[in-house]
């Protein structure tokens, strides 16, 4: 319960920081560490689970719709 809180206050602080922090240079610099946060969850985590049990066919069309959504 305890590491719930620090998560839940680090997110609060986060949120502030940016808040208080906003304006072009400091967008231009978080917006690609933030996106390739979300891409390197979605390769290393997120494309073996889908490939895992998969038919060659299908796992090409999940393949090919991640990289589209890229």
């Amino acid at each position: 319960m305890l590491l719930q809180l620090l998560t839940a206050l680090a997110a609060l602080a986060g949120a502030c920081c940016s808040l208080l922090a906003e304006g072009g240079a400091t967008i231009s610099g978080v917006l690609p560490f933030t996106a390739g946060g979300f891409i390197y969850l979605g390769t290393v985590s997120v494309l073996p689970e889908l490939l895992r049990d998969s038919a060659p066919g299908p796992a090409l069309l999940q393949l090919l719709a991640l990289l589209a959504g890229l």
